[in-house]
């Protein structure tokens, strides 16, 4: 894009959304909704979609067709298409996320790649020229899809993930979960487990099952703002029985 172009574009974006700052060079378009507060870094595309208040997206990033929830951060050099993210989550930098939606809280580190594609083992052939219609080799032997190439990644509440992890199409992770750097998910992993490996195995949980009961029953992560940080000197301690206790869940 030329200079020009790009003041054009940032005159635009001015115009269209006065209350976001969108850096020079930068592109939202296809009506996409900011809300109050919203920061765009440079060379960023920001198309079809939705942001809420408070949320920040670094340099060189791309979001399609997506939904972030208030308080977001994505940093430079990532790239969203069809994901939603939940309010207080953050997607670290170099990572690519597509049709993965996750609760709040959720920290996901940098690297991260999940939702691109599934490809079917027992078929005679992994080609796509033969099962699927969509072209990725610009040409198709399939006169209809023979195999589910994508699923949408589910990822609960207050997940955290190391970096360089793959997840598969399709998984589940729970919520709580923490997801060790460098693994591979390819299988669901349950609330609270600490993950790791390739392929990802369940370690050892977080907590024992009553307490993990009792947090799932609790679901702090949909409290208001006020509630939240009225109890932040609960979370930040070891002592979970104690932040149930003050909770109220005995």
């Amino acid at each position: 894009m030329t200079p020009l172009k790009n003041v054009f574009k940032l005159v635009a974006n001015k115009r269209a959304y006065p209350r976001a700052r969108i850096a020079f060079g930068s592109r939202v378009t296809g009506k996409a909704i900011l809300g109050a507060d919203v920061e765009i870094g440079r060379r960023c595309y920001v198309y079809r979609s939705t942001l809420g208040k408070n949320v920040r997206i670094k340099d060189d990033c791309s979001v399609f067709d997506s939904k972030l929830d208030d308080n977001v951060a994505v940093y430079q050099r990532t790239a969203l298409a069809e994901v939603e993210l939940g309010s207080y989550s953050y997607v670290a930098e170099r990572s690519q996320l597509a049709g993965v939606r996750t609760g709040c809280f959720c920290s996901i580190g940098p690297e991260f790649l999940g939702g691109y594609g599934d490809h079917p083992a027992g078929f005679v052939s992994t080609s796509p020229v033969f099962y699927s219609t969509a072209g990725q080799c610009g040409v198709s032997f399939a006169q209809h899809d023979c195999f589910q190439e994508k699923q949408e990644i589910v990822i609960g509440n207050d997940v955290w993930i190391g970096a360089r992890v793959f997840v598969r199409d399709g998984m589940k992770i729970g919520n709580g979960a923490l997801i060790a750097a460098g693994a591979v998910v390819v299988s669901d992993i349950p609330d609270y487990a600490i993950a790791g490996g390739v392929p990802a195995k369940v370690i050892r949980y977080r907590f024992d099952e009553r307490t993990v009961r009792e947090l799932i029953q609790l679901a702090w992560w949909s409290w208001p703002e006020e509630k939240l940080r009225q109890a932040q000197p609960w979370f930040a301690q070891n002592d979970v029985r104690a932040f149930l206790d003050w909770a109220g869940i005995t």
